[in-house]
């Protein structure tokens, strides 16, 4: 898996790849699940880490698409950089 070393060299499309091989079980070991996780965590930024992943808050989608809602949410509103087109 090539995984990208910030959230803007990803593009949508992309992004939510990785959070269906999480919600999904698609990861092949223990430690690729680990692993994307917490890439997951520390490129997105977001004060929840893997909370959002894993305990959503009510209202929010409990999918890779209510996630990335969240994610690409929260980074707007603390101008932090978006996804690439």
């Amino acid at each position: 898996m090539n995984l990208k070393s910030k959230l803007e060299d990803y593009t949508e499309t992309e992004f939510l790849v990785l959070l269906n091989k999480i919600f999904n079980g698609e990861c092949k070991t223990e430690y690729e699940y680990h692993s994307l996780v917490k890439h997951i965590e520390i490129i997105t930024e977001h004060p929840r880490r893997n909370g959002l992943i894993f305990y959503p808050e009510n209202g929010v989608e409990d999918s890779p698409e209510g996630v990335l809602k969240v994610i690409k949410e929260w980074r707007a509103k603390n101008g932090k950089p978006g996804f690439k087109e």
